[in-house]
């Protein structure tokens, strides 16, 4: 039997000083420990040379002692290993852009972070332990608990819903588009589901505008062919001779090309009047001028309104006052309010020019300028008086602009 056992009531505070000060604090504690049990346990004098029975209980001793402070010191390793893994796990839960919710085996929430928090508008508080459901639109939220537990039963880290739009709900009951990734974790030992949320509202909106874009486009450059077509069809008529046709189809073209200019400029947006007066009539300075309000028109109105005074322009250059040095074009444009409604008007007065009669027939020119602003609703009118043409255009605020309030301009 080895002498002295009892040096086996020091070994508590040998583990609990390794534990707390680490293996050279352990040690230290050996050294006292042995000390004292030479003193109390072995037998005096202390400062004898021990017998052999004496050496080898302090040997036995020191031995248990330092096999103790290791395993303390490999389990302390361990724990502080285990709990550093953890902690950056929380961290980066934590700090993940994205909304990030844990789910527990049963659906209950067990984990968020702030992100999640600022997403679904809830505290950390009123989340953990509720049913991951909450979140969910409340006419998908059965689909979504029977998908969950299928889920559950065979997990793989995948996106969830792939192929379909999905919504989630904040706490005051709004929806919103999101993006899911699921990832089977285990969460205090127990299996669990990782799911990142990410908010796509944004994207959503750029893809829908990308999308009108695309039809708008689609639209404007159908409308653009089908307005080529019919000026060549329209100018191509019989009794003109080629060159008159090139000069005419090559005058349109031309300010088809300007107007279309003008517009992507503006993102065929909103196109200024005046703009589109001032490349129309910017050889003519001299002679044309034109007052009154300044109003934005929408992609079609501009084009077509274009096309108006072009031709305008065109027919004072063959007949009237632009045919003379001396003629005079005065342009006024206002807004009135008649039949319940806002209206542009646009005034066109030739002075100065030679005699005006009106057109034994009418061709593509009479049709823009007389038959065009019944497309937005609007009415046009020719006079044709001894001093001059006299044009007069009017159309509904609403038709061609976007812009609300300008009435009131």
């Amino acid at each position: 039997m080895v002498e002295g056992f009892s040096t086996i009531a020091f070994l508590p505070a040998i583990a609990v000083a390794t534990a707390v000060g680490g293996l050279t604090a352990g040690l230290f504690a050996t050294f006292l420990a042995a000390s004292l049990a030479r003193l109390l346990f072995l037998g005096p004098p202390i400062f004898e040379v021990p017998d052999a029975r004496i050496a080898g209980s302090l040997l036995f001793f020191v031995l248990v002692s330092a096999a103790t402070g290791n395993v303390i010191v490999i389990l302390n390793e361990a724990i502080e290993r285990v709990a550093g893994e953890a902690k950056r796990e929380r961290t980066l839960i934590e700090s993940a852009p994205n909304g990030v919710v844990v789910v527990g085996r049963t659906g209950k929430i067990v984990a968020v972070n702030a992100s999640a928090e600022k997403l679904f508008s809830y505290s950390r508080e009123e989340l953990l332990g509720q049913g991951v459901e909450m979140l969910v639109p409340q006419k998908s939220s059965t689909a979504h608990r029977h998908m969950r537990e299928n889920y559950q039963r065979s997990p793989e880290t995948r996106p969830m819903g792939a192929g379909r739009d999905l919504r989630a709900r904040r706490k005051d009951g709004t929806e919103f588009p999101v993006e899911i990734g699921l990832n089977p974790i285990e969460w205090g030992k127990e299996p669990a589901v990782l799911a990142t949320v990410t908010d796509i509202t944004e994207r959503k909106l750029h893809e829908e505008k990308q999308q009108t874009l695309a039809m708008e486009l689609e639209h404007r450059v159908g409308n653009f062919f089908a307005l080529i077509l019919a000026i060549v069809r329209r100018t191509l008529t019989k009794g003109r001779t080629v060159s008159e046709a090139e000069e005419i189809l090559t005058q349109r073209v031309r300010s088809l090309a300007k107007v279309h200019a003008i517009a992507a400029e503006a993102t065929f947006k909103r196109i200024s009047m005046d703009r589109l007066l001032a490349a129309a009539i910017a050889g003519f300075k001299d002679q044309v001028t034109y007052t009154g309000v300044d109003l934005p028109l929408n992609a079609s109105a501009a084009q077509a309104f274009a096309f108006v005074v072009n031709e305008l322009i065109g027919n004072a250059l063959k007949h009237g006052a632009l045919s003379t040095p001396t003629g005079r074009v005065s342009i006024d444009k206002r807004l009135e309010h008649s039949d319940e409604k806002d209206w542009i008007v646009f005034e066109w007065h030739e002075s100065g020019g030679p005699p005006v009669t009106a057109a034994s027939r009418k061709g593509f020119g009479s049709f823009i300028i007389e038959e065009w602003p019944k497309q937005f609703n609007g009415k046009a009118s020719v006079s044709f008086n001894p001093k001059g043409l006299v044009y007069q255009l009017e159309l509904p605020l609403a038709s061609v602009t976007d812009v609300e309030g300008v009435a009131n301009a």
